[in-house]
């Protein structure tokens, strides 16, 4: 776990340093091109899309490494043990059964269960990684890491294109979970999933209420580009 968090933030360092340089390009060329002519419009419309695009790329990242200090943290405060969680058994109509005895239940590994499914998300694995962290809500959803599983259901069907459940996923985390340090990358792909599906007036909302409560986060300067596009 040490070494994949140091080669993570390792990586991160990088992207951002390629983004900051990207950023003073982006600067430089807007200082150079002062005509309004179709083509230039065309070129910082070209300019603008691919920093948001690394913008992404580099919060999903950032979101990765995280989780992973997250996990750590979770399991030194644990002792270093692997929390367990008790499967109840269902009965014949698919229901859980409250009256059989759980200590003759199968027990699930609730870290081993987290680290599957967010290993299936960076693969691309959505569906695989919605059944994952959707039990792991289900049978270890006490445990710290319950909202990082609420974010990456939610990331997996942005990813998917699958707009509306985004939406539901990320709402509910903000129901459930309204002081989760993911609230912010909540929040922006909650207003992209409303923007994509053509709801500007919600997506700017969402996006003006980022900027608003969280000023200095990656996801306020993405909310930030995203209005000055939405003008």
């Amino acid at each position: 776990m040490k070494r994949d968090l140091i080669r993570v933030e390792e990586k991160v360092n990088q992207v951002r340093s390629e983004q900051n340089m990207t950023s003073r390009a982006i600067g430089r060329l807007d200082s150079l091109l002062s005509s309004e002519s179709d083509e230039t419009v065309k070129l910082r419309a070209e300019i603008r899309s691919t920093i948001n695009s690394l913008l992404e790329e580099f919060s999903m990242m950032q979101a990765g490494m995280a989780d992973m200090q997250d996990k750590m943290g979770y399991i030194l405060s644990q002792g270093g043990q692997q929390p367990m969680a008790i499967i109840p058994k269902k009965d014949s109509t698919g229901h859980a059964d409250t009256t059989s005895a759980t200590s003759t239940m199968p027990g699930v590994n609730c870290q081993e269960l987290y680290d599957e499914s967010f290993i299936n998300i960076s693969r691309g694995e959505y569906d695989a990684a919605i059944k994952g962290f959707t039990d792991y809500l289900q049978y270890c959803g006490k445990q710290d890491l319950a909202d990082n599983a609420r974010f990456w259901i939610g990331e997996a069907y942005y990813s998917m294109e699958k707009y509306q459940e985004a939406i539901r996923e990320f709402k509910q985390m903000e129901i459930d979970y309204s002081g989760s340090e993911k609230r912010p990358g909540a929040m922006y792909k909650m207003a992209r999933s409303y923007e994509e599906l053509g709801n500007k007036a919600d997506a700017k909302a969402i996006f003006q209420k980022l900027v608003d409560d969280y000023p200095g986060t990656l996801e306020s300067e993405q909310a930030k580009e995203k209005l000055k596009e939405m003008k």
